[in-house]
C-alpha cells in the first residue's frame, strides 16, 4: 500500500469512526422499516462511501480493493445492515464501466450522491422497439433500493418475440433506469437476517430504455474512457463486485465478538457468583472465535493484495489466481459464521433477545451465508480454478 492509499484509509475509517454513533442509533428502526434510515445513508454518502469504486475523473475515490474490503468491514462491524448496503452502493458502480461515456458522465459525474442498485439475474425481458426496449419483469434481492437514485437490472433481450442471440449464447443485456421509473414491491423483504438492507424486490412494466443505457455483459465487453484504471480493465469483475462480502461478513463476525467481549465483564451465568470473563470455558470460546476471524481475514487481506499487485502491473490474473482469491473470500464468510455461532453460544441467554445484538449478528451472519458468492457451489468453482478449469460461471472470467 502506497503512503497516499495508506492516509486515503485513514480518513476514510476515521469517517467511519464518527459514523458509528448515528448507525447505532437507528439500527433498530432500520430493522422495523426494512431499510436504512435517510440520517445514515445521508451519512455515508457525505462520507464518500457510495463513490468509492466510482473512477476520479467523475469525481469519485475510485480507491483500491484493499482500501474498500478495509472500510466495508469496519461498517459492518458497527451493523451488518450498514456495512451490505455500502458495500452494494459502493461495488456496483464498476458495471458502470461498460456503458457509452456520455452515459457514464450523465449518470455518475452529474450527481454527487448517486447510489447504484439493483440486480444482475437476468430476471426481465428487453424487448426491441426504436431507439431501444420495452423493460418488464421483477428483480428480487435489490439492496438499498430505497436510497438508489438509479437501479439497474439483466434482461434476456426479445427481438420479434425471439429472444436474440449474441454470438451463440442468448444475448443478456443490463439495463439502467432511474430509481422514480420502478416500483418497489413493499412487502417483498420479510426476512430474518439483514433485515435493514431494503433488499426487496422491484418491477418495471414496459418502460422505455434507450440503447445507450444498456450494455451487454462478457469478457471482451470493452471499458469507457473514464473507467481505464487497473480496477476496471485487468482487476478481474467478480473479484471487484462479488467477493467484498467476505470482508462485510468479517465484520458482522468481529462485531459479534466485541459484543460478547463487553458483555463478559458483567454478566453472571445463572446460578454462579463468578462472571463470564472468569470462566475457562469462555476463554476457550472467544480464543477460538478471534483465531478463526483474524486467520480468514489475513487470508483474504494477502489473497486480495496480491489480485491487486498482478492488476496494477498490467497482467490479467491466472484462473489460479482468480481460484484463491474466490476460495479465500468464501472461507472468511464460513469461518465468519462459525465464530459469529460462537460468540452467540458463549453468550447463553441474554443473546436469544431480540435487543442482544449477538442476536442480530447471528441472523445477519447466517443471511449472508445464503448468498451464491457463499455456498457449496463457490467452492466447487474455486477448486475448478485452481485447477486451471473452465468454472462454469461466465463472470467469473470477467
Amino acid at each position: 500500500m502506497t503512503t497516499s492509499d495508506a492516509q486515503q484509509l485513514d480518513t476514510l475509517l476515521s469517517a467511519v469512526k464518527a459514523l458509528a454513533p448515528l448507525i447505532h442509533a437507528h439500527v433498530e428502526e432500520a430493522e422495523r422499516n426494512g431499510h436504512l434510515s435517510p440520517p445514515v445513508v445521508q451519512a455515508l454518502k457525505e462520507a464518500g462511501i457510495f463513490r468509492l469504486y466510482i473512477p476520479q475523473a467523475l469525481g469519485g475515490l475510485e480507491v483500491s480493493p484493499p482500501t474498500l474490503y478495509r472500510v466495508v468491514e469496519e461498517i459492518a462491524r458497527i451493523d451488518g445492515s450498514t456495512g451490505w448496503c455500502a458495500f452494494i452502493g459502493a461495488v456496483v458502480s464498476v458495471f458502470g464501466a461498460f456503458l457509452p461515456d456520455a452515459v457514464s458522465e450523465q449518470i455518475f459525474g452529474s450527481d454527487p450522491e448517486i447510489v447504484l442498485g439493483g440486480a444482475l439475474f437476468p430476471l426481465g425481458t428487453a424487448t426491441v422497439c426504436d431507439g431501444g426496449y420495452r423493460v418488464s419483469g421483477r428483480w428480487s434481492y435489490a439492496s438499498g433500493c430505497h436510497h438508489c437514485t438509479w437501479l439497474l437490472g439483466g434482461c434476456m433481450v426479445l427481438d420479434n418475440g425471439q429472444r436474440r442471440l449474441s454470438g451463440e449464447a442468448l444475448e443478456m443485456r443490463i439495463v439502467y433506469v432511474p430509481r422514480r421509473q420502478a416500483t418497489i414491491v413493499a412487502d417483498s423483504w420479510q426476512v430474518s437476517g439483514l433485515a435493514g438492507t431494503g433488499s426487496n424486490d422491484f418491477t418495471l412494466e414496459a418502460v422505455f430504455v434507450p440503447e445507450e443505457h444498456t450494455h451487454v455483459l462478457g469478457p471482451n465487453s470493452p471499458r469507457g474512457r473514464h473507467f481505464q484504471g487497473p480496477l476496471y480493465t485487468t482487476y478481474p469483475l467478480l473479484s471487484a463486485f462479488g467477493f467484498p462480502m467476505g470482508a462485510v461478513a468479517l465484520g458482522i463476525a468481529q462485531g459479534a465478538i466485541d459484543a460478547v467481549t463487553e458483555l463478559a465483564q458483567t454478566k453472571k451465568p445463572g446460578g454462579q457468583q463468578d462472571t463470564l470473563r472468569d470462566r475457562a470455558v469462555f476463554h476457550f470460546q472467544l480464543a477460538d472465535a478471534v483465531a478463526l476471524v483474524e486467520s480468514a481475514r489475513a487470508w483474504l487481506y494477502a489473497s486480495v493484495e496480491q489480485a491487486w499487485h498482478v492488476a496494477i502491473s498490467g497482467r490479467t490474473a491466472t484462473r489460479e489466481e482468480r481460484g484463491r482469491l474466490a476460495l479465500a473470500a468464501a472461507n472468511a464468510t464460513r469461518s465468519a459464521a462459525t465464530a459469529t455461532n460462537i460468540a452467540y453460544t458463549a453468550a447463553g441467554a441474554t443473546a436469544n433477545y431480540l435487543r442482544s445484538p449477538l442476536q442480530r449478528s447471528l441472523r445477519d451472519i447466517h443471511a449472508l451465508t445464503q448468498h451464491t458468492q457463499t455456498s457449496p457451489q463457490q467452492w466447487e468453482r474455486a477448486g475448478r480454478l485452481l485447477l486451471g478449469l473452465d468454472p462454469h460461471y461466465p463472470l467469473m472470467l470477467l
